[in-house]
């Protein structure tokens, strides 16, 4: 059973995504309980349910946790049923999430923490745009499905990382060439002075280039775009008219099916707005198309004011937390400050852009009107919050709750029609989107296919086509598996899964999962290095660090157990980590690695130690970036 539901502070549904085996339960649920009267035919209303019924069965267990939270600072984070069925929680801007499942309560964890990225990305600082916007509802939707597919079949999407397709230099040459007279043409067509060209092959990366004055594209945003045209292309592929639901049934256990669409249109291009970035998301039309099946091609350039977006954003949020505060049982008086003081400049920013007549773009009347009805709420709510800081008076908060509530509604007019309304992506830029696009593809034209079949089997431990792999197989007698990633680009190299009959493919992919997700809750509670053994393999894991010259490093400062999870997409966990690790320390003079290997069960540690130390020294061979030696003394 499989259900992940949003709810607003009002306790409505915003977002339901459910199989049908839940509607089956809800549905006896609300027999049973004389909420809804038996139909005859059960099956067919299965494919439906009610989200007043799902109201009616959850808002008990929905206010449960508001009054956990608002009046004592306790939330849940998660609750057991007798019959072994998981429900966790988690918060943003307001919103309650719940997912339901018979999965471990880590994993589902993780699901509703990339959900929530994944809304961030595509709706930004306002969630209710799911309940009004069947597109990135959809969407929504569509990158779920397709990183809960990827991540139980690609190992790039499970570890989080980026994986390099390993093609000549000629090849490599000739693709970042391609890339770049695109952007080129980009900027002599049109005022695209920040522009990003990114090729992927089947989720592996092949080359990207930025402009001058382009924001850095991070490991994290690639990784989404490679789910998001995964995504896209489903979409296409499937009837509108299911879009059409808040609630978006699944079929019973089984995702959907992913496959490459061989009639889709090679000259369509797809253009989104989302928000891209690691340190604060910034707005970007993303544009994709596809030079072959397996071949994505993205345009990506910044749009918009950069002071303007990033002020609505922040506006908005702190607008959120504010209200949280204002809500608890408690009033954290400081924490109140911090967020009023973000609002009131950001909020200065916003005005004074459109009173000085020197607005970002050209506003429309109705912009106009929302900017006019924002600084007139805007004043009499500010001199309240300065009287209340000043006499510290409760009475003074209890008077200004809805006048939040009406700031957060002309806030969110704001962000709808100035960032997120497609509308922004005029003609003159599909125009100059679909010249670059055209351009690469016929500059890319005799290779796209060998990409295509070399992203296949990017290198098995198995293959016999290169000198490097050959010595990879003489040099480490016994060694079955391993991914190498260097998590200062997030690139990884790791060979494909590929053996001899579909039984032993299904049996050692488990094992690789399983050491996966074993390696990352020890990294959590700490621990850098691990090895174990089960009756088939060894297993081990190294994280270690270096400075730029390549010399080991030890941690400075033990880190704490922590609950983020590993991994790119929902903020650098390994950033992160660094920073506590080597305080004080500037940001770049510290590299970091890590190195998952599976040996056969006879393998020593001492073998097994010895092997990763020689690994994590000549893994350059493959991958044609040079790395220094793994100490593990």
């Amino acid at each position: 059973m499989r259900c992940l539901m949003v709810f607003d502070n009002l306790n409505d549904i915003v977002f339901m995504k459910c199989d049908t085996t839940f509607c089956e339960h809800i549905r006896k649920i609300g027999v049973s309980q004389d909420l809804i009267k038996p139909t005859e035919n059960e099956k067919e209303d299965c494919q439906t349910i009610d989200p007043d019924l799902i109201l009616q069965i959850f808002s008990p267990m929905v206010t449960s946790q508001r009054i956990m939270n608002c009046h004592f600072s306790n939330r849940y984070s998660s609750m057991q049923c007798e019959n072994g069925t998981n429900i966790v929680f988690d918060e943003y801007l307001g919103h309650l999430f719940i997912y339901i499942g018979d999965k471990e309560i880590s994993w589902q964890q993780k699901v509703l923490s990339v959900t929530i990225l994944f809304i961030k990305r595509i709706c930004g600082s306002d969630v209710s745009l799911l309940k009004y916007s069947r597109r990135r509802r959809f969407l929504v939707s569509k990158l779920l499905d397709t990183w809960l597919k990827r991540s139980n079949e690609e190992q790039c999407v499970i570890i989080e990382a980026v994986e390099q397709l390993t093609v000549s230099i000629e090849l490599s040459t000739a693709a970042l060439t391609a890339a770049k007279t695109a952007a080129e043409k980009m900027k002599t067509k049109s005022a695209f002075s920040r522009v990003h060209i990114l090729i992927m092959v089947r989720q592996k990366f092949l080359t990207l280039y930025s402009s001058r004055n382009a924001t850095d594209l991070s490991a994290g945003d690639t990784l989404f775009l490679a789910l998001l045209a995964e995504a896209v292309q489903v979409a296409d592929s499937e009837p509108k008219d299911k879009s059409d639901l808040n609630v978006i049934i699944i079929e019973k256990e089984n995702l959907p099916k992913i496959e490459n669409d061989s009639s889709l249109p090679r000259n369509k291009i797809n253009s989104l707005l989302v928000l891209l970035g690691q340190h604060g998301l910034k707005l970007n039309a993303v544009h994709l198309s596809y030079i072959t099946e397996g071949v994505s091609l993205f345009i990506i350039h910044e749009i918009g004011n950069e002071v303007f977006n990033s002020s609505v954003i922040d506006s908005l949020t702190s607008f959120c937390t504010i209200q949280e505060i204002q809500s608890r049982g408690t009033m954290d008086r400081e924490a109140l400050k911090v967020e009023y003081d973000i609002v009131d400049s950001s909020m200065k920013k916003i005005i004074d852009l459109f009173k000085k007549k020197n607005a970002p773009f050209a506003p429309t009347r109705s912009v106009l009107a929302i900017i006019t009805t924002l600084a007139t709420r805007w004043e009499p709510l500010k001199k309240k919050y300065l009287e209340y800081f000043k006499n510290n008076e409760n009475t003074n908060l209890n008077a200004i709750e809805s006048s939040n509530m009406n700031i957060i509604s002309s806030l969110k007019d704001l962000h709808h029609h100035c960032m997120l309304n497609e509308s922004l992506i005029d003609n003159y830029t599909k125009e100059a989107v679909s010249d670059a696009s055209a351009l690469v593809a016929v500059m890319l034209r005799d290779y796209s296919t060998f990409f295509e079949v070399k992203a296949m089997n990017n290198f098995t431990m198995r293959s016999r086509s290169t000198l490097n792999i050959n010595k990879y197989l003489e040099e480490f007698p016994g060694l079955v598996h391993f991914i190498y990633v260097d998590r200062m680009s997030h690139r990884m190299i790791a060979p494909g899964l590929e053996f001899a009959s579909p039984e032993t493919l299904e049996l050692t992919k488990k094992k690789v999962w399983s050491m996966i997700e074993v390696s990352r809750q020890h990294l959590r509670d700490g621990h850098f290095i691990v090895l174990w053994k089960d009756n088939t393999f060894t297993y081990s894991y190294f994280l270690w660090f270096e400075d730029q010259s390549g010399t080991s490093l030890k941690p400075r400062v033990q880190p704490m157990a922590s609950e983020l999870f590993p991994g790119i997409l929902n903020g650098d966990y390994y950033e992160k980590l660094l920073e506590q690790c080597f305080p004080r320390m500037p940001k770049g003079k510290v590299r970091c690695f890590e190195l998952f290997c599976v040996h056969l069960g006879l393998a020593t540690a001492s073998c097994v130690l010895e092997h990763s130390r020689r690994l994590s020294a000549t893994v350059w061979e493959v991958t044609g970036r040079p790395s220094n030696l793994l100490d593990l003394f």
